[in-house]
């Protein structure tokens, strides 16, 4: 009697087990993380279109797939040296990754969320790549994979550019992902031919795990100082209902007033800035969103002169404004990925729709402010065209404010940019062009339209004109290469032609040579798929075509830059 009752409650217990058991069920994708190439932009952005998702499932569980910096399983990167940097090297801590995704388990799927959590993945200077997807569905249930891979960060940085006839060296240490946390700290020390600077920073993107960010820095300056700090929990998601932020600036620094190309006079600018804002997502239809947003912000500026310095002509006058304000952002939440549009053999994220943003603000000496002005600012950027091989885009910003005690505008300023890019994302090279014009008005004495060196131009030096109307064209031929070398670095070229003018509305003198200036030359890129993969190093040689006789005839500019 004892024997069939004890065989009955085993089988019981057996069908029970069997019953819990996670793969009964479940059908597996045919895309998994371990077989993905984080080296081939193309094998991240496979999709799986073999699975059957059922409506209403939920995500039962989120697993987490961390590759080193190196696939040491790869022969060509099992060496002593690529081993050793995996050991020292602490891997980004899963909750980190976690708490940058914008779903959770047991969250109903939505595949749009799982495409923003691998777009907010890809921007983190700690990963070289990310892909999330869904890898099992079980029942009402997915299991949705994420893939990323480590960078190495921990940086001594010693260096040194050239830009426009100017150089900066620069040494260091920074780690933006310290410990593994996914919290970015650094200090340097930088020297250029304004001044020398000692900085220290520190950044949390997700406090606590939470979605709420925060950082300090600190600048100690040869001719002044720098503090600002910032709180906020930002629209971290493109579904994120609100959002409130509070930062703040104390800064003091010497500025130079350049005229034909010379730094006349140097005066000392003390910058108090406050801001506090709130934002909150009101609708959304056909992948548009509007958001209102409200807040306050107090600017004072102060000037004063310095001892053995040309006394300006007119020394910037002290302004303080201090207004609420008020605006909306309107947005298409679509977007496109592409390699090799500014980044080499990267998988990029472009916004397929439009961008509008507007703050209208009301300024009074009743707050604080030393006149009543009116405070406009608004920024535009539109797709004209997305495609497997084209991408073109557009926009305008404008900015000023409208002084009511004298009845016109002030450092009003409006710019407007088109750029295409053709071939990059489906071939080894490509084309880019940038066209872009931008009209001032009633700038203050601080205040100056310039170009030359890095505000375009490469061929002149820094500051080489100036005005109240500037325009530049500048079309590239680009090279990305399939080549991978020690599988450390990229290596992508450039072969570049300028077009430009900076000019003055009532025919002023606008620098040593007035009219329109043109150079061409090539360039070298080389960005690291291993080692601080943002940013890339830009080795360009430009040849003025146009100029006077106090130039050089070739410019050598080498600086570091997020784009190509």
């Amino acid at each position: 009697m004892c024997r069939p009752l004890l065989v009955y409650w085993i089988s019981l217990l057996s069908l029970s087990a069997g019953a819990q058991t996670p793969t009964e069920n479940c059908v597996a994708s045919e895309v998994q993380p371990e077989a993905i190439d984080l080296d081939q932009p193309r094998d991240q952005l496979a999709r799986q279109s073999d699975l059957v998702i059922p409506e209403g499932a939920r995500i039962g569980r989120i697993r987490v797939v961390r590759r080193p910096i190196f696939d040491v399983s790869d022969p060509e990167q099992d060496n002593v040296l690529y081993r050793m940097l995996n050991a020292l090297n602490t891997p980004t801590w899963e909750s980190a990754l976690r708490a940058q995704l914008v779903f959770e388990e047991s969250d109903v799927y939505q595949p749009g969320l799982i495409a923003e959590s691998e777009r907010i993945l890809r921007q983190r200077e700690y990963l070289t790549a990310a892909w999330v997807g869904v890898t099992h569905v079980c029942g009402n249930e997915v299991e949705v994979s994420v893939l990323v891979r480590d960078t190495w960060t921990l940086l001594p940085t010693v260096g040194a550019s050239r830009s426009g006839g100017d150089n900066t060296t620069n040494t260091g240490l920074s780690d933006p992902n310290f410990l593994g946390s996914g919290k970015s700290v650094g200090v340097s020390y930088t020297r250029d031919s304004d001044r020398t600077e000692t900085s220290v920073y520190f950044d949390d993107p997700n406090v606590f795990g939470s979605h709420w960010q925060s950082g300090f820095a600190y600048d100690r300056r040869s001719d002044g100082r720098g503090r600002s700090a910032y709180l906020e929990r930002p629209f971290y998601s493109e579904q994120a209902n609100w959002r409130v932020g509070l930062s703040g600036v104390d800064d003091v620094r010497e500025e130079s007033r350049f005229v034909g190309a010379e730094d006349i006079a140097d005066y000392r600018r003390s910058r108090d800035y406050v801001s506090v804002d709130v934002g909150w997502r009101l609708a959304e239809r056909n992948d548009r969103q509007v958001r209102l947003l409200a807040g306050y912000r107090y600017e004072a500026l102060d000037f004063e002169r310095l001892p053995d310095e040309p006394n300006l002509d007119v020394l910037p006058e002290d302004r303080t404004v201090s207004y609420p304000w008020i605006g909306f952002d309107y947005r298409e939440n679509r977007f496109r990925e592409m390699t090799n549009l500014t980044r080499l053999q990267r998988v990029e994220d472009v916004r397929d729709g439009f961008v509008w943003r507007t703050e209208l603000g009301y300024s009074s000496p009743g707050l604080g402010a030393t006149e009543d002005r009116a405070v406009l600012n608004m920024d535009f950027r539109d797709a004209l065209l997305t495609t497997d091989t084209n991408y073109a885009s557009y926009g305008f910003s404008q900015s000023g404010t409208w002084r009511f005690d004298e009845s016109r505008v002030e450092n009003l300023l409006g710019t407007l940019s088109v750029e295409y890019f053709h071939g990059g994302s489906v071939r080894w090279n490509s084309w880019y062009t940038n066209l872009s014009f931008t009209a001032a008005h009633n700038l203050t004495v601080d205040q100056q339209l310039l170009i030359g060196g890095d505000t375009g131009l490469r061929g002149y030096p820094s500051e080489y004109q100036q005005g109240n109307r500037r325009a530049l064209w500048t079309i590239e031929r680009r090279y990305f290469p399939d080549w991978h070398p020690f599988k450390l670095f990229r290596l992508g070229g450039v072969l570049f032609s300028d077009i430009g003018r900076a000019w003055f509305s009532d025919g002023r003198n606008n620098g040593p040579d007035e009219g329109v200036l043109k150079d061409v030359g090539f360039g070298l890129r080389l960005a690291s798929s291993r080692i601080e993969v943002q940013r890339m190093l830009h080795l360009d040689f430009a040849f003025p075509l146009d100029g006077d006789d106090s130039i050089d005839d070739m410019q050598v500019l080498l600086r570091g830059r997020a784009r190509f």
